[in-house]
């Protein structure tokens, strides 16, 4: 690897290029209903805001009544709605939807059982008294409305004792959540991924005796600082200009003893609670391979299935915290309200690898001493802190001496074929993280393993079985190493509904060692990825038969030309074919010689023309017509 740090895209492995791709975000409003005037006006969101949270300032949650819903505006206190505590009479199932889902359960059971009922000697009375009503009510015609009167009189006595009951259940729980209101602080942050989120809430004491505040938590990515360093380091960060006391949280949970974070507090005391938000959960979903978004339509219903890929990771949430006595009884409740934000990509790594097996990537980084932050002359960063988004990677990172490139290690089980595995890995200067330098994506692809096991300059064949989709598709197989690896067919094919069809690969590589390839099958029509193979070759070096030392001059435009001769020894007509690994030094007059039994023949070598002195080995291959190796001649060709 290669590249900047400090400039997002720079960061490439060796002989691959980069594309960079760019992700508008956009904030869309729902117009699909009448707005709701309870409902607070949306206000302009300062980009500072007031790291200290401080109970009386007016940021509580009651507000003094149902009329003031949305009156308050930004900026003002409770002392504003000291004049405007009233209340708006409103009906009680437009408010509570558990009583009216109550009520009108009850209303429809009583529809249902009277359908239900089919007695006969029922039906006829009632038949016979609908007959006399109908008689009746030509001469009375008052009588009809008595009676629904009277039934309208015992449906609204039921329901008035239905909602007495719920009343009188859930009395208890609404005048304890309205006291708690009172107490309730909010705050609102806008975190990004891998960013820490500090703010401070001023506790206070309302006793005048001494506490033991216990603070409860209930999500684990918003913490206490308890540490003196760290709290520090936020506050110089966050530019939070507060007094600090160092050692003043206990840690260590007693028997007897409320859960939590403790803090000791006297008389009408004020103390600065130092908050950390932080959210590691990204988005690990890979979106599935489909048509272009070119062909899809331009409108489309939406479906319940549309709807469970909304990415949870920006989903709103609010997180509650309670300052607690020892006699659990709540002195001040802090609702923090979670809006996430969209974060930024700097790197995207696409890594293949075979299924079932571990991924072990090495990414060096150059020095840091351009770094936001650290002086141009300075030492630069000792050491890296690496965090990734998904638990089961390993990610770490090693001490280097001041000036030296940074590593970042990976580790990463892969899967069955062809499952992808999506994660991010954020980097840090600080141990704190608190602010990512770089954020980084990684893709890993687990493809199915094919060994081949070949020798320079002889090609290996194989073939692979591809399966059909469950609808007919026009594809095309295509070689990551067109001049090493022949594909047959080569151009498009029906690949028809559930049936099998063989793809012959021919390998050839022209070096030795390992090396890996990737053989793909793409629809045609909707560029569609339908399989891929990862071939694993492992190509070692033919014996050589003979040798010879050419003498070439530096120099010469037209080049040199030699010969050597070969002999067929077989005892029948032969047909040879003729490579050598080095196409741009080496050219033969003749690629293909049909030989008798035999029979003996001379080679025509040209040699391109070198303006610098050396020496180098190049390897002629004389392979049969089915392309097994049958000699090797090894060239020494000296420049002088």
């Amino acid at each position: 690897m290669t590249g900047d740090l400090t400039r997002g895209g720079s960061v490439r492995a060796i002989g691959v290029q980069t594309i960079l791709k760019g992700r508008l975000h956009l904030r869309l409003a729902n117009v699909g209903h009448m707005p709701d005037t309870k409902r607070q006006k949306l206000t302009n969101h300062t980009l500072k805001e007031s790291k200290v949270i401080v109970q009386e300032d007016g940021s509580g949650a009651f507000l003094g009544g149902s009329l003031n819903a949305g009156i308050r505006q930004s900026g003002q206190g409770l002392a504003s709605l000291q004049q405007k505590r009233s209340y708006r009479a409103s009906h009680m199932t437009e408010k509570d939807r558990e009583l009216a889902s109550a009520l009108f359960s009850r209303q429809d059971k009583a529809v249902q059982e009277s359908n239900r009922e089919s007695d006969a000697v029922k039906q006829r009375k009632l038949a016979r008294m609908k007959a006399l009503r109908q008689l009746d009510n030509a001469s009375n015609g008052t009588s009809k409305s008595v009676l629904l009167k009277k039934e309208e009189r015992i449906q609204r006595n039921r329901d008035l004792r239905t909602i007495e009951l719920y009343r009188d259940r859930t009395k208890k729980e609404n005048i304890l959540n309205m006291l708690q209101s009172v107490i309730t602080t909010e705050h609102t942050v806008h975190p990004s991924f891998g960013h820490a989120e500090f703010f401070e809430f001023v506790l206070k004491n309302p006793y005048n005796v001494d506490h033991t505040i216990s603070i409860q938590i209930e999500d684990t990515e918003l913490s206490v600082i308890t540490e003196p360093r760290e709290w520090r380091h936020f506050k110089q960060l966050f530019e939070t200009y507060t007094p600090m006391e160092e050692n003043m949280f206990n840690t260590q949970d007693k028997k007897g003893d409320i859960p939590g974070i403790q803090i000791f507090l006297r008389p009408k005391e004020k103390v600065n609670v130092p908050f950390k938000y932080q959210s590691f959960q990204a988005n690990h979903s890979v979106n599935p391979q489909g048509p272009d978004e070119d062909i899809k339509p331009q409108f489309k219903i939406q479906t319940p299935y549309d709807e469970k890929k909304v990415d949870l990771t920006l989903k709103s949430k609010v997180l509650k915290v309670h300052f607690k006595t020892q006699d659990d009884k709540s002195i001040a409740v802090l609702s923090l309200q979670v809006e996430p934000q969209p974060h930024v990509l700097d790197q995207t790594f696409r890594f293949h690898h075979p299924e079932h097996s571990f991924l072990k990537k090495s990414i060096r980084l150059p020095p840091f001493q351009n770094l936001p932050g650290v002086p141009v002359s300075g030492p630069g960063l000792e050491k890296l802190y690496v965090k990734c988004s998904d638990d089961n990677v390993i990610c770490s990172t090693r001490n280097v001496s001041p000036g030296e490139p940074q590593d970042v290690f990976l580790k990463v089980a892969c899967g069955s074929s062809p499952e992808i595995k999506k994660f991010f890995v954020l980097i840090y200067s600080t141990p704190y993280l608190s602010r990512p330098l770089q954020t980084w994506q990684f893709y890993i692809h687990s493809l199915q393993r094919v060994d081949v096991n070949s020798v320079e300059g002889q090609t290996s064949r194989f073939s692979l079985i591809l399966r059909g989709t469950q609808a007919s598709r026009l594809v095309q197989a295509f070689s990551s190493h067109t001049l090493e690896m022949q594909i047959a067919p080569v151009e498009p094919f029906m690949l028809l509904a559930n049936s099998v069809h063989e793809i012959h690969v021919g390998v050839r590589p022209m070096a030795v060692g390992s090396k890996f390839m990737y053989v793909n099958v793409v629809d045609n029509e909707y560029h569609q990825l339908i399989r891929s193979w990862l071939v694993c070759v492992s190509c070692r070096q033919p014996i050589i038969t003979k040798a010879f030392e050419l003498q070439l001059p530096i120099g010469g435009g037209k080049g040199s030309n030699k010969r050597i001769t070969y002999k067929n020894p077989y005892p029948q007509k032969k047909v040879f074919n003729i490579r050598c690994n080095r196409d741009d030094l080496l050219q033969f007059r003749e690629t293909r010689i049909e030989l008798g039994g035999g029979e003996t023949c001379t080679l025509g070598l040209r040699f391109s023309p070198s303006h610098q002195g050396g020496s180098t080995e190049i390897l002629i291959f004389i392979n049969d017509e089915f392309d097994k190796n049958e000699e090797t001649f090894c060239v020494r060709a000296i420049y002088s």
